[in-house]
């Protein structure tokens, strides 16, 4: 069962899409707000409250579903969000949050079905994909792609940094390594990183910026590090 919650002023709005949702063969819980600090206060309760946000780009002050986004977003990377609107003007800035979707009033069925199958559809082989390592002090570990933020080479090691904070060292080769990950996903931006460009938060002049970390991108990928970056953000709206 997937959790959606519906974050929009409107009482109309919100039956509107409680109704589509419902039109939508899949097991969906539906909980509605008609403000961000209710939906806040639940999910300040149990961060994994919800699988799915869907709201306006304006609920009581101008572009403020935007920055409820931009929280969420700063949580979790794993909840889909996608904005129900009747304004195109923050079309642009959706990207920043990744979200799957940018729908307008009033929406067909089919345009809300196809955000949820997308998202949690596509990447089901990049949930299941994983590594099996041979850790520095000996031990065998199997490492889940998905929880990955980057790679890095140094000392003749690999070091894999995760999204909890843990590191993993490895005396496996990183170019061995590169072989293993699922490649619309990962990219080599430098002769010592791989980074996940699901947990890019940001890309700047000559590096990446994931979690707070700085990951350079040498000149030679660059060109490559913009079109893969931004292809992936496309696919991800």
């Amino acid at each position: 069962m997937l959790r959606a919650a519906i974050v929009e002023k409107s009482k109309e709005h919100r039956e509107y899409i409680r109704a589509s949702l419902t039109g939508i063969n899949m097991d969906i819980q539906v909980s509605e707000y008609a403000d961000e600090y209710d939906y806040l206060d639940d999910l300040n309760e149990d961060a994994s409250s919800f699988d799915i946000l869907l709201l306006n780009t304006t609920i009581h002050r101008e572009g403020d579903g935007l920055e409820l986004a931009a929280k969420v977003r700063a949580r979790s990377r794993k909840v889909m969000i996608c904005f129900i609107t009747d304004s195109q003007r923050y079309y642009a800035e959706a990207f920043s949050v990744f979200a799957t979707g940018y729908l307008l009033y009033p929406f067909d069925v089919s345009e809300l079905h196809n955000c949820i199958t997308f998202f949690w559809q596509k990447p089901t082989m990049e949930r299941r994909a994983s590594l099996m390592l041979k850790e520095v002090g000996g031990s065998f570990r199997r490492v889940y792609c998905r929880n990955i933020l980057y790679v890095e080479s140094a000392n003749r090691k690999v070091i894999l940094h995760l999204e909890n904070g843990e590191t993993i060292e490895s005396y496996a080769k990183l170019d061995e390594l590169e072989q293993q990950l699922p490649g619309r996903l990962f990219f080599r931006c430098h002769q010592s990183y791989i980074i996940s460009l699901y947990f890019v938060e940001k890309m700047d002049t000559g590096k990446f910026i994931v979690q707070s970390a700085e990951i350079p991108v040498s000149r030679k990928y660059q060109r490559a590090a913009r079109e893969m970056y931004y292809d992936y953000m496309f696919e991800k709206m």
